[in-house]
């Protein structure tokens, strides 16, 4: 098995444990991840502004994001910027690809897929290819119901994402349903 995903409600800690695992396997920089992370970035007075695409070794501040918007929250209401899975998305898997490839990285971080990006085909043909690759994946996976809420088209691209890190027979990964009390950000 080389896919290890987690699913469940927002914000009750999934991509947190998922990066306390990696720091305390491969140190506070990440050295030996490669791959993405998805930021939430709030202001000084805690409102939401949005969600950047950043890569795996990004230090996490919802203050001053390192990376690049994809979903903005504004006045007149929600703007998702498919550039940036388009561009940015698939420039984090081809270098996460080549350091797996090369022996630099060990592990590939996918926080999160599931949703928007599976709508832009270049992403969701560089992602399946990891995820078809001999290299360790782990990362966070959009709940179905939640991509059903956002866009029926992305939630058939969602159930197929789940296949494709199980496997037609379950041999290819797992998905690991975790739940814990929200953090009420």
């Amino acid at each position: 098995m080389n896919n290890k995903f987690y699913e469940g409600p927002i914000q009750t800690g999934k991509s947190t444990l998922i990066r306390e695992f990696l720091r305390e396997t491969y140190g506070r920089q990440l050295k030996g991840v490669a791959g993405f992370t998805s930021q939430r970035v709030i202001d000084s007075e805690g409102r939401l502004l949005g969600f950047c695409l950043a890569p795996a070794n990004a230090e996490i501040s919802a203050a001053s994001p390192d990376g690049e918007f994809f979903k903005k929250f504004g006045p007149d209401g929600v703007e998702v910027c498919m550039d940036v899975f388009e561009n940015a998305g698939v420039r984090f898997l081809d270098e996460a690809f080549a350091k797996a490839k090369s022996g630099e990285a060990r592990i590939i971080l996918l926080d999160e897929i599931g949703g928007h990006e599976m709508a832009c085909e270049k992403f969701r043909e560089k992602l399946y290819e990891i995820l078809d690759s001999p290299f360790p994946c782990i990362g966070v996976i959009k709940m179905y119901e939640s991509a059903v809420k956002m866009d029926p088209s992305i939630a058939a691209l969602n159930a197929e994402l789940h296949k494709k890190i199980t496997g037609e027979d379950d041999s290819a990964g797992e998905i690991i349903y975790y739940q814990r009390e929200a953090s009420g950000r």
